[in-house]
């Protein structure tokens, strides 16, 4: 093979995608750096499954506009630090061949520099060890050796052995894959890349022949897994390297991607959003090619790292993974699959134990979601018709703040897709679900997750819990701590049920403009209100399905507090074990005098203070506070857990 057109190129992506595919599970099973939580070769896999997707009907023989349709497709579907890696090396490469139909050996060497320097520049802090110093070294092994290359098998089959020598010195270079012992996973996701192509040039066949001799790869320790799909590394290996640099704690806890697009003439300033992030956090990869950039960040501020990216232009494919969470659960699989009592690596063993997942309504604060690791399924917000993922691109504080200047506010459910992602994600690591939900009087949040659990798996019990807010928070919280205990999803599921009928949310609004401008409330009788000073306070009662009421009415904002807390002592006095929560939509202070007086009143402090959940503000408006009772009925038959 003398050169690379666009067709040949599409194919080489493919042969190298199949070779990657195939070794994701044993990249995941030795990924310990920046973070160790095994996701390394999944985020490269899924990276290549979008670039194979984007291409795999285009005819273009031109590798210059090939090149190019394959970078964008990169960076529209990068996921995770080397994955977003790889995608500004491959934009980086599209320049390089800018305006070609095809290329030389020597051509595409001169490409694979510019590439290699690209991908550096995206990086904050370039580290020695990664997969920028094996990109890097393969690189300049290329620009060293290109005018001897009669062909591209003599090119890759050279170059592989360097990039491979490249993997094997990570190991000193970096302290976390030497207490390790292993090689860094994104380097080595490379090289397997490499070693497709390098087959594809060999034997002009993206089919790859089995490897049946025994030979080990070039970690120097037996592939985990070699199957045709890839899906996961040996039980035995998968974790064994995350125990070795097992950590506590992170510097910084969510692991945050997003996708900018910008079309107007002057292009992004990708340096200076860079130098911007570094305030937030580390990892920080800014990629992009043309129109569109791809941010991948270490942070604990995820929605301020969407707000300063909405800056640059439109903003999509926000995520936010909890990375600690991903570190433990790894952890403990690995626990599960402990050695059998003569000392024999057992097969890995079957998920057990219910897990607890809910929607982004629920108001619980984050330490007591990553205690309990209670997942949550975000709603779609708009603020005059821009969309955000609740908790996700935008904070409640930030949705409340700017809530008064906006023209219209809606909530829209999740999409069937985000639940099936987060139910097949916790099948994995238990047994079963479940799945708590918003009242479905206001919201098909519990109608699509009900749907999406059928087809997932029989083992999933969706709940409309016939609440929002803290009223969710609480029997989420009370669900979570049974599910912990050790009861099954079927049994968390019919309590949860029961603790709905035990709970009484009232909420004090401060406004009732937004009632009347969502159609709750007539616009003259919101008028006569205002004029009258009057502050209703509404009840969503389980009891009716979630139904929302006024309950009460004050003249002004002190007599609306007094009669909701005239509605929590009845209600409280037909309960036993009462527990309390507070939730606020841009009223802190408010929210502050409402816990002092429930610890005043009851001698009980609420469980915790938040700032209320958008859907709450874009039908109360801001100075609303939200108090939830949770109680025991004389009747019930098994106590709350503690």
């Amino acid at each position: 093979m003398s050169y690379l057109d666009g067709i040949r190129f599409r194919r080489v992506v493919r042969a190298a995608a199949r070779r990657l595919i195939e070794k994701h599970g044993h990249l995941n099973a030795i990924n310990v750096f920046p973070v160790p939580d095994g996701d390394t070769g999944s985020n490269m896999a899924g990276t290549m499954k979008s670039i194979v997707a984007s291409t795999s009907a285009t005819p273009e023989s031109s590798i210059g506009r090939m090149s190019s349709i394959v970078a964008e497709s990169a960076l529209m579907g990068a996921r995770g630090n080397s994955g977003v890696i790889l995608a500004q090396f491959l934009a980086g490469f599209s320049e390089g061949v800018k305006d070609l139909s095809r290329v030389s050996p020597r051509d595409f060497a001169e490409a694979a520099s510019l590439a290699a320097r690209r991908a550096v520049e995206a990086i904050a802090h370039p580290k020695e060890g990664t997969i920028l110093t094996v990109i890097r070294d393969w690189a300049d092994h290329l620009r060293d050796n290109c005018h001897s290359y009669k062909d591209f098998h003599h090119l890759l089959h050279d170059s592989l052995d360097r990039a491979r020598q490249s993997v094997q010195e990570t190991r000193e270079k970096l302290a976390a894959l030497k207490a390790a012992d292993v090689v860094d996973a994104g380097g080595l996701g490379f090289v397997y890349l490499l070693e497709g192509i390098a087959e594809f040039t060999e034997r002009g066949t993206i089919n790859r022949r089995r490897q049946t001799d025994g030979q080990t790869d070039t970690t120097g320790a037996a592939d985990a897994h070699d199957g045709a799909d890839g899906d996961d590394a040996d039980s035995a290996t998968l974790g064994e390297a995350q125990e070795r640099v097992a950590v506590e704690e992170l510097t910084y806890g969510y692991c945050t991607e997003c996708l900018i697009r910008n079309e107007a003439a002057s292009p992004i300033d990708r340096e200076e959003l860079r130098v911007r992030l570094e305030e937030l956090g580390d990892s920080i990869v800014v990629a992009g090619a043309g129109a569109v950039t791809r941010v991948h960040v270490h942070t604990d501020a995820p929605d301020t790292v969407f707000a300063i990216a909405a800056e640059y232009g439109e903003v999509s494919h926000h995520k936010a993974e909890d990375m600690l969470r991903q570190h433990r659960d790894l952890l403990a699989a690995v626990a599960a699959a402990a050695a059998t009592a003569d000392g024999q690596p057992q097969a890995a063993p079957a998920p057990t134990g219910t897990a607890v997942v809910t929607d982004s309504t629920c108001d619980l604060p984050r330490e007591l979601l990553d205690r309990y690791a209670i997942r949550t399924v975000p709603l779609r917000l708009f603020l005059d018709d821009e969309e955000f993922v609740d908790k996700v691109s935008i904070s409640a504080d930030e949705f409340n703040r700017r809530l008064p200047a906006s023209r219209s506010a809606r909530t829209s459910q999740p999409a069937p897709a985000d639940f099936r992602t987060v139910y097949e994600e916790v099948l994995r690591t238990h047994a079963q679900v479940a799945s708590l939900h918003v009242t479905a009087m206001y919201s098909g949040t519990h109608q699509s997750a009900a749907t999406v659990a059928r087809m997932v798996s029989p083992h999933i019990a969706a709940v409309d819990c016939r609440t929002l807010t803290v009223g969710l928070g609480l029997v989420v919280l009370e669900a979570a701590r049974r599910a912990q205990a050790g009861m099954d999803a079927a049994e968390v599921a019919r309590l949860a049920a029961r603790d709905a009928d035990n709970l009484h949310v009232y909420v004090a609004m401060d406004t009732l403009d937004f009632a009347v401008r969502g159609g709750r409330m007539s616009r003259g009788t919101g008028m006569v209100a205002k004029l009258l000073h009057i502050k209703p306070v509404l009840c969503f009662d389980p009891r009716k399905g979630g139904k929302v009421e006024v309950a009460a009415k004050g003249i002004g904002p002190r007599r609306a507090g007094e009669k909701l807390f005239a509605l929590l002592e009845r209600a409280a006095a037909k309960l036993a074990n009462p527990r309390f929560a507070v939730a606020h939509v841009g009223a802190p202070d408010t929210a502050a005098r409402y816990a002092a007086e429930l610890e005043a009143r009851f001698g009980v402090a609420p469980l915790y203070v938040v700032p209320a959940s958008p859907v709450l503000g874009c039908h109360s408006g801001p100075g609303a506070c939200a108090v939830a009772l949770l109680g025991d009925a004389p009747s019930d038959d098994a106590p709350a857990a503690g």
